[in-house]
């Protein structure tokens, strides 16, 4: 996913990937060295899950926005993206659709949602 994902970005003229990491431990360390803007994590990532990273990475460098991409259309996973800091959620199914909106999103301070991911948010609001 990470060859695809820099597919999807490689041109684009407002966003520039400065760095890659195959798990989320070497994840920390590029953006701990390479101080960018936006995070791109996957959860499922080795070593420490995107979910870790997201976490340390927002203790570390609070002003980092990040993304979680995915392939788990899960509310228990977005939750807890929420909770670690993430600024979106990404289904991989259609990061080739949603992936650079979601970056911009991100990049102008607004949160990204899929849109199951609103009804269950709206859906844990609502509930008492």
């Amino acid at each position: 996913m990470r060859e695809r994902a820099l597919l999807i970005l490689d041109g684009e003229p407002d966003l520039e990937v400065v760095a890659e990491a195959g798990d989320g431990a070497e994840a920390v360390a590029a953006a701990r060295r390479e101080e960018p803007d936006l995070a791109i994590l996957d959860i499922a990532m080795p070593r420490m899950t995107g979910l870790q990273a997201a976490r340390e990475l927002s203790r570390l460098q609070p002003g980092l926005r990040t993304l979680i991409l995915t392939m788990y259309d899960n509310e228990q996973y977005f939750f807890e993206s929420l909770k670690v800091g993430a600024s979106g959620y990404v289904l991989k199914s259609v990061a080739d659709r949603d992936l650079v909106e979601a970056c911009r999103a991100t990049m102008r301070g607004e949160p990204f949602l899929y849109p199951g991911a609103v009804t269950a948010l709206i859906r844990d609001y609502l509930d008492p």
